[in-house]
């Protein structure tokens, strides 16, 4: 694959759904290896440098069976999709019953295929990997129970749930999987992160799934941690007399991984404010959970005072306005704002995640544990304005340009409107631009900051706004600029996209 620019973008694909729908279209079973190399060069061709295919790897039998015993989550599929049938349920693919490929998307060697052509079309590609747990019927329960929170009879601490499993026709328990702020998972299986013998193994799967991907994402990574995991297992811990290694658990699981492939990607699913810690335990990206909730709450100051204090880490958070686990944007952001976020979201400093629909407006969010997903129709007006915003983020300028966050002064003492106003630029050699939104419901009005000499090969200024319509353009004064400021003006959540221009 290619090298990656200083802020990639990456694409989520539900894989199941997708393949059932062009399997649908096509009148026949199609598979990973046989998706047409055009499908790919779209997705380049929209500034994508990466494909996250969520949900590859073996469904869990026992987790079928699981959900489709869950009155919520039955009703859920029914209110999506009117002629819903239990076969629609094929299993969460976050309860892998293995790290192979599962037969329904086709066989390793399509898997192989399919890297190699993202490849070609200068795509790399991201897969799932679960450290927190395993599905029940995970072949590991039966032959290692070792490597997982066991014990000849249930411990019954706050929250926790056992179920029975046998070896060698004895009786023992296992925990279900979970996070210490929420019920236990019923379709998993808790491993012991904890244990030596279970590091070990999990080291090894990942230099396995290494063999088919170029990186991969990281479901709950915080969960593994040694407090985290002594915390949520405190009283399976008292009683077992386990004590945990001196050695924290990503650095010690990471380091094989790296030593045999220093460029492979790891991208962390991380929350609890715990961000930093990850950048520094072999991981290239962290989720930005505090970015996203901010900007669900249209909170531009705060989302602006997120990125300043990021400073040294802000190139490697992962910046996102959906994803498989929380609500589609066309759904949470007021229909006023959508547009303002997302080009705050487009050209943020970071790596990019779009999820599959979020360009084209798709509002239902499809549990996990669907394998086919409803027909929605595009919203085409904004999912024309993407593909504008996206031909201009594209660009090397942001992609590999150095993000600066400027800060905005009130127009006149005692005027607090410039609050809402998150600015940002963009410098790559002579090209230069200034992204400006206003989060906020009221017209918003203040000087944008510029440091020292950013204007200084340039006079007069001129600036051509790409994302008005239609094209404006502006002549500035560099000396003006440089020391009160750009004055700008914008109504509720509009924004300027202004590209200096040479000549």
């Amino acid at each position: 694959m290619e090298r990656l620019p200083r802020y990639p973008q990456l694409y989520e694909i539900n894989t199941r759904v997708w393949i059932d729908t062009l399997s649908r279209q096509a009148g026949k079973r199609v598979t990973l290896g046989q998706i047409p190399e055009e499908t790919w060069d779209h997705l380049k061709d929209l500034g994508m440098d990466l494909v996250w295919l969520m949900g590859v790897w073996l469904p869990s039998p026992a987790g079928i069976s699981v959900d489709r015993h869950d009155p919520a989550l039955l009703r859920v599929c029914q209110e999506i999709l009117p002629d819903f049938t239990l076969e629609d349920l094929q299993g969460s693919p976050y309860a892998v019953a293995g790290y192979a490929l599962n037969p329904a998307l086709g066989v390793e060697s399509d898997l192989l295929k399919l890297r190699d052509n993202l490849h070609r079309a200068g795509l790399g590609l991201i897969l799932d990997f679960v450290p927190n747990h395993t599905a029940m019927d995970h072949p590991w329960v039966g032959a290692h129970p070792g490597r997982y929170v066991a014990a000849p009879a249930p411990v019954f601490g706050p929250g926790e749930s056992f179920t029975a499993s046998t070896i060698d026709r004895q009786e023992y328990w296992v925990a279900h999987g979970r996070d210490p702020y929420f019920a236990p998972w019923p379709d998993t299986a808790q491993l012991c992160s904890g244990c030596p013998e279970t590091r070990l193994a999990l080291a090894a799967e990942l230099r396995h799934m290494a063999k088919f991907c170029d990186g991969l994402r990281v479901d709950l990574a915080m969960l593994p941690l040694n407090r985290i995991f002594a915390q949520t297992w405190k009283t399976w811990m008292e009683q077992s007399g386990l004590v945990l290694p001196d050695t924290e658990y990503w650095p010690e699981v990471l380091a094989p991984l790296k030593a045999q492939y220093p460029d492979f990607i790891l991208i962390a699913e991380a929350y609890w404010g715990l961000e930093p810690e990850f950048l520094g335990q072999g991981f290239d990206f962290v989720y930005d959970k505090t970015g996203y909730d901010r900007l669900r709450q249209l909170d531009g100051p705060a989302f602006l005072r997120g990125l300043i204090e990021e400073d040294g880490r802000r190139s490697r958070m992962v910046r996102f306005l959906e994803n498989h686990d929380e609500d589609r944007a066309a759904a949470a952001f007021p229909e006023e704002a959508r547009r303002a976020v997302a080009v705050i979201h487009a050209s943020a400093p970071g790596l990019r995640l779009f999820h599959q629909g979020q360009l084209e407006g798709r509002r239902l969010k499809l549990p996990v544990q669907l394998g086919r997903g409803p027909l929605e129709e595009d919203d085409v007006s904004f999912a024309a304005f993407y593909r504008r915003l996206l031909h201009l983020t594209r660009e090397p300028l942001f992609k590999e340009g150095v993000c600066r966050v400027l800060p905005v002064l009130p127009p006149a003492p005692g005027d607090g409107s410039h609050h809402p106003l998150v600015a940002l630029a963009f410098e790559l050699a002579e090209p230069r631009s200034v992204v400006v939104v206003n989060l906020g419901a009221q017209t918003a009005s203040g000087f944008i900051q510029f440091p020292k000499g950013f204007w200084q090969d340039l006079e007069p200024v001129r600036l051509k706004d790409e994302l008005s319509e239609p094209e404006t353009f502006y002549l500035r004064d560099r000396g003006e600029l440089q020391s009160h400021g750009l004055y700008v003006l914008l109504k509720p959540y509009a924004c300027h996209f202004l590209k200096a221009q040479l000549g």
